[in-house]
């Protein structure tokens, strides 16, 4: 059931939907549909709020049938191309998990088009806004709300090519040929310019008429303390971490898995989130991330999976391990001869022979995060994709603590997510306290993996950690997969379209992947 807290945002996605629809359609017979043009749509109050949810919409691209950008294609370059995903389909996606992909990739073109497309309509947004006369606080809420899509997309960016166009205004397309790279301390002392200011001006939380799937104070801090932490200036971030874990808005839900619940649309560790409704806006995240041939939520592809080497790595007595989907019974009949389906079961390491022939060994594995306890089976649904939550940002202050600190500063952090979780604490028997810091930041990496799973956010954890071609390399060897990366391999390929358009991009993807 729609809440009353996302109605506003949903009468703005609507009318987005709707106008998306009617400037789709088309006749042989030249009509004028209407007079708008970027000099003159932007009047009022309504115009700008209009085109505020318009670069929320960016976020998650077709109205009414999202599965790009963040609604899904992200994961290709948050956790794919590491030693995270895996999918036994074929085409573009088959190349990203084991690192085999190259510039003509439709992920990077997609994923990149979508980044700068919410980039576009946030700097045309903040260039008209000044002569729209409304209230002021209102004004700058809005102006925080462009500047942090912004700079969420910038990270994005960023964390996948390294040196990317900085882009700060609206530009004529002819304009942008060439357009120089700017190097990765540069993006990152725009995005926490945009930061500050929506951090000084937006709201701790909105009011529910207000619609509750907004930036906020807390989402700025996150990302300028993922700026930081990138930067390995954990003394900046810690500032923005602390902002975040001291603030009242958020809690850890005590119950891991309730955190994705269908009926828990917006969790109070959500500290930014994408809301769907299925007849408004309407996601694909089900149908690309739920397992196959599973009776409890039927018709749905496992697209996009966890490597089985890496699901091993969960300790057996770690509750999150059970929070995937294997060794069950198939919802479609394997022949006329019973009722029965296949039954999937995960191997053991190393068997490729199934034990009968009613039996498929799995490929890879699915996790339970975007279909736990669905309220409808409809092909578009209502999941909610947590952009950052807490237990991301505690963990970062575990990160923190080790740096600046040493491992018994951050040992309580690390283990505040383990406790939720139900996994044995560092300190119980088994499970030694990490005696350096170089072996509690593996464990924090660690953590970082099994607690933010497929929340797209593995890869620029391993950059981080500097363990991107340990990891990977390590995991490729594990899965039979002939390929090495490399240190040049941190920053993925530019898109081949925009090789044609900019000569340096091209000059830089020498090395950026295995040709």
């Amino acid at each position: 059931m729609l809440s009353q807290k996302n109605i506003n945002i949903m009468k703005y996605l609507s009318f987005i939907i709707v106008l998306v629809v009617a400037v789709g359609c088309t006749d042989l017979t030249p009509v004028l549909y209407s007079d708008l043009t970027t000099a003159n749509a932007y009047a009022t109050e309504s115009d700008i709020q209009a085109a505020l949810v318009g670069v929320y919409a960016d976020l998650t691209p077709g109205a009414g049938d999202s599965y790009l950008y963040r609604a899904g294609y992200f994961v290709t370059l948050g956790d794919y191309a590491s030693d995270m995903g895996y999918t036994d389909y074929g085409g573009d996606i088959s190349k990203m998990g084991p690192s085999l992909y190259d510039p003509n990739n439709r992920y990077f073109s997609s994923n990149w088009s979508s980044m700068y497309k919410t980039i576009a309509d946030a700097n045309t947004l903040l260039s008209k806004i000044d002569q729209v006369e409304m209230d002021e606080t209102k004004k700058r809420q809005v102006i925080g709300q462009a500047r942090f899509l912004r700079a969420l997309a910038y990270l994005d960016a960023s964390d996948g090519w390294g040196p990317v166009p900085l882009i700060t205004e609206p530009v004529n397309p002819t304009e942008t040929y060439d357009y120089p790279l700017s190097p990765v301390s540069a993006v990152d002392a725009f995005i926490i310019e945009d930061c500050k200011y929506a951090n000084d001006n937006l709201p701790a939380e909105w009011a529910p008429e207000l619609g509750v799937a907004r930036a906020t104070k807390g989402a700025a801090a996150t990302i300028m303390a993922k700026v930081y932490a990138r930067a390995h200036d954990y003394t900046n971030a810690m500032t923005y971490i602390d902002q975040v874990i001291t603030s009242p808005v958020y809690q850890l839900n005590p119950d891991f898995k309730d955190v994705f619940s269908g009926f828990n649309r917006l969790d109070m560790g959500g500290i930014f989130s994408i809301l769907h409704e299925s007849a408004i806006n309407g996601g694909e995240i089900t149908n690309h991330f739920c397992a196959r041939d599973l009776p409890e939520v039927p018709n749905r592809w496992g697209y996009y999976a966890v490597a089985l080497e890496y699901w091993r790595n969960y300790d057996d007595a770690d509750p999150r391990k059970e929070f995937f989907y294997y060794n069950y019974e198939g919802a479609a009949i394997r022949d006329e001869t019973t009722t029965h389906g296949f039954f999937w079961m995960m191997p053991e390491p190393g068997q490729s022979t199934p034990p009968n022939d009613t039996t498929r060994l799995m490929q890879n594995i699915c996790t339970q995060k975007y279909s736990y306890e669905m309220i409808e089976q409809s092909y578009l649904d209502s999941r909610t994709n947590y952009v950052f939550r807490l237990a991301d940002v505690i963990l970062l202050k575990a990160e923190a603590m080790n740096e600046t600190g040493g491992p018994s500063t951050a040992l309580p952090y690390l283990n505040q997510i383990r406790e939720r979780a139900g996994a044995p604490l560092y300190g119980d028997a088994g499970f030694p306290v990490p005696a350096s810091k170089e072996e509690m930041a593996e464990k924090i990496l660690a953590e970082r993996g099994f607690e933010l799973v497929f929340e797209f956010m593995r890869r620029s954890d391993l950059i981080r950690f500097g363990k991107y071609v340990e990891y990977t390399n390590a995991y490729l060897q594990e899965a039979g997969i002939n390929n090495t990366v490399t240190e040049g391999m941190i920053h993925f390929p530019y898109p081949l379209t925009e090789t044609y358009l900019n000569e340096e991009m091209g000059a830089a993807n020498a090395g950026r992947y295995n040709n």
